[in-house]
């Protein structure tokens, strides 16, 4: 029973993620108006890194994953002019903030449920 809760914990948890970051893209950034299911998924595939990483007390990885976003941002800068490259800066580093709390969540969950 523990393990359902913490899987259905996660699902919403991820499903109002996603909505909220929905909302908060700003339109610039926003290619389309539906959802981009391909960000949705990288996201939760950050989020399960993590919180595999830290379930197994390797807390370094959150080092490995700064360093893999930052490699995968270098180059979009050659791409904007300054005011959008400045809120996409802005929106990037917000949404790695929360991806990281969440997976620290899911972690306290985890160890609280399943654990």
């Amino acid at each position: 029973m523990a393990v359902f809760q913490f899987v259905v914990l996660v699902l919403s948890t991820e499903v109002l993620l996603g909505i909220f970051y929905y909302i908060i893209t700003p339109k610039s950034i926003r290619k389309t108006k539906i959802i981009d299911y391909k960000s949705l998924i990288k996201g939760i595939v950050e989020r399960i890194f993590l919180l595999v990483s830290m379930i197994n007390d390797y807390p370094h990885a959150l080092t490995l994953f700064g360093a893999l976003k930052l490699a995968t941002r270098l180059k979009r800068d050659d791409e904007q002019d300054k005011v959008k490259q400045s809120l996409y800066n802005d929106f990037y580093l917000v949404g790695n903030f929360i991806s990281v709390m969440i997976a620290i969540l899911y972690v306290f969950l985890y160890n609280k449920y399943i654990g």
